[in-house]
């Protein structure tokens, strides 16, 4: 019996001390509730490259883009509005109107099957007539906020930079802090919530001597209260049928088959990525449909630069011929950084 009892301990010994690092994504919030609303505009103006005045460049983009993403474990709801307008002055001026929206609801709690029903709209100066839609159908999946870990994450990373805690908070610490910093307002205020998550840190056993300070009091607070910062990680993928109200070519209204598939994942508490993809279109699928996809990425590189890159891919097809629309985008955003 004795000849086990070295190896035994030989491997408490070796695995003991290791743990394993907690991902963003297997964080579980029991809500999420994410809101994004984004403005942008572009200009440009240049002179013919032939020298004629009455051809110089000149024209501009103005998009608006809203996103809401609501779930709970009972059921959830999305909504999408997006809205794109090029205006020139010589050329021809264009846009393109979208509403997308879906209540679901899952068979169980626990589970990630669902129901759902939405409607679809879509307007755009190469149509005919505005496109109006309503779907029903099944998925599975679900997406899950884990803003308030990303939160915890940065406020780790802060303190052990700057030297507050000699080593990185233990997991458990870790989503304790989370925790704290997702019941924000279930909390009577911002001083009582700062409390309790100077207590865990405090009693993670990795501060330095002397505690956290006021400058680690204030960062804390800006990380917390920090607007506009969201991450989000999960995936769905649904099918079902729908009716056309509206066809957009002036057509016929017809019997739509649907498919969509989501995913969002956060590696870092400073990345986001974003695949999104849709079809549509008659039984006849391969005379009529539409495909949409987008990626995107969005990195934050310092505390008031964001990097943001989305590709957009979309095509109709008629009488099966296909008509391909590619966009790719970049954008620096800068935020100004508050001071008390």
């Amino acid at each position: 019996m004795r000849r086990w009892l070295i190896p035994v301990a030989l491997v408490l010994a070796v695995t003991g001390p290791v743990v394993r690092a907690m991902d963003l994504c297997d964080y579980r919030s029991p809500v999420t509730d994410l809101a994004d609303l984004s403005i942008g505009f572009a200009y440009q103006y240049h002179n013919d490259p032939y020298g004629q005045p009455e051809s110089d460049v000149n024209e501009g983009e103005f998009t608006v883009e809203y996103i809401r993403l609501y779930d709970k474990p009972e059921f959830g709801f999305d909504v999408t509005l997006r809205n794109d307008m090029l205006i020139s002055v010589l050329d021809v001026s264009t846009y393109t109107t979208f509403a997308d929206g879906s209540y679901k609801r899952y068979f169980a709690s626990e589970r990630d099957f669902f129901a759902f029903a939405g409607g679809l709209a879509r307007s755009s100066s190469s149509y005919q007539s505005l496109g109006l839609s309503v779907n029903l159908g099944v998925g599975y999946g679900r997406f899950v906020d884990v803003t308030a870990f990303a939160k915890a994450t940065r406020i780790d990373e802060y303190l052990v930079r700057r030297g507050t805690l000699t080593d990185h908070l233990h997991p458990v610490d870790l989503r304790a802090v989370a925790d704290e910093v997702a019941s924000l307002s279930v909390h009577g205020s911002l001083s009582e919530l700062l409390a309790e998550v100077q207590d865990v840190i405090e009693g993670s056993g990795s501060v330095r001597v002397g505690g956290l300070d006021a400058l680690d009091v204030s960062e804390i607070t800006q990380l917390i209260e920090e607007e506009g910062f969201s991450r989000y990680c999960g995936w769905d993928v649904r099918i079902g049928l729908g009716y056309e109200l509206l066809d957009p070519s002036g057509g016929e209204n017809d019997l739509l088959i649907t498919g969509s598939f989501n995913y969002a994942a956060a590696t870092t508490p400073n990345e986001q990525f974003l695949v999104q993809g849709s079809f549509s279109g008659p039984p006849n699928l391969l005379e009529t449909n539409r495909m949409d996809a987008t990626i995107a990425f969005d990195c934050l590189l310092a505390d008031i630069l964001t990097l943001g890159s989305t590709y957009t891919f979309s095509r109709e097809t008629w009488i099966a011929v296909p008509t391909d629309i590619h966009q790719i985008t970049f954008d620096l955003t800068l935020e100004p950084i508050d001071t008390a």
